[in-house]
């Protein structure tokens, strides 16, 4: 009975002797697990993630939609460049101004004579800038095509920026040739006043071959507004892309056929026809 009675005392004495900080370690819930560490993205992962948004509606919804918030708008494209922010090709650095005044008092025929004058004159030496370079990169013939197409479905009418300039400066010109070789930055903006409502600009940013992003603006010659301004890939949303099957070692693989320009050229006319809001 001794021996029994022992027995049971020991779990107590040794609950007992356990310091204080252990029985109160025992004594609190568990800490929650802690979660896993977010696995690592590759190269091309992350950039899928981070890349630029596409548009959002149908192409056939978003060329209505464009009809019905715009008549026949008359677009001006700026490939691969901006509008120049010079206002003038002629620079000057040297200015000369000449004044000169007279007064003559005096009597004839007996009566007082009192006469004043006053001229001026002002000279100023210029030179014409050399033309704004535009960048290396420039868009590809498939690229406005596709671009073109597009708005020209939406009911835009596109207009060539050269042809505008030249039916510009042939109606300044009387016919006797007289008139100096114009100031092309002036002419440039006179046309665009003239055939153009609006004014878009598409840049590609580095390694135009490999795909890059595309930054459009889009401006308002009769009040200088900014109608749209936006980042695109130009690619079309996921369930609409045109995917191959391919016979690999691992077997058959599903992959996305590489977008032709002219279909780039497609998708960054419905993302800025979906953006601009007159």
């Amino acid at each position: 009975m001794k021996a029994l009675a022992l027995t049971a005392l020991l779990p107590a004495l040794t609950l007992t002797a356990l310091p204080a900080s252990a029985r109160a370690a025992e004594d609190h819930d568990a800490a929650p697990m802690v979660a896993p560490a977010q696995a690592p993205l590759t190269e091309d992962a992350y950039r899928e993630k981070h890349k630029p948004g596409g548009r959002q509606g149908q192409a056939d919804a978003i060329i209505a939609a464009f009809r019905e918030r715009f008549d026949q708008p008359r677009i001006a494209v700026f490939w691969h460049r901006a509008l120049p922010d010079r206002v003038s090709d002629w620079h000057s650095r040297q200015r000369v101004a000449v004044g000169q005044s007279a007064r003559v008092a005096g009597q004839a025929d007996g009566e007082s004579v009192d006469l004043q004058g006053q001229a001026s004159a002002g000279a100023q030496v210029e030179y014409r800038g050399a033309a704004p370079a535009e960048g290396g990169n420039r868009a590809a013939f498939e690229l406005q095509d596709g671009l073109i197409q597009t708005f020209q479905d939406g009911g835009a009418r596109m207009i060539d920026q050269n042809l505008a300039q030249r039916l510009t400066d042939n109606a300044l010109e009387d016919g006797t040739f007289s008139r100096l070789s114009p100031d092309n930055a002036r002419l440039q903006m006179r046309a665009l006043a003239e055939h153009a409502d609006y004014v878009l600009e598409l840049t590609a940013g580095p390694g135009f071959a490999d795909h890059p992003d595309y930054r459009v603006r889009v401006l308002s010659t009769a009040d200088a507004t900014v109608l749209a301004t936006f980042v695109t890939r130009g690619e079309p949303p996921e369930d609409e892309r045109e995917h191959s099957w391919v016979a690999t070692s691992n077997g058959y693989q599903k992959r996305e056929q590489p977008l032709l320009l002219h279909e780039v050229g497609r998708e960054v006319a419905l993302r800025t026809m979906e953006k601009m809001r007159p």
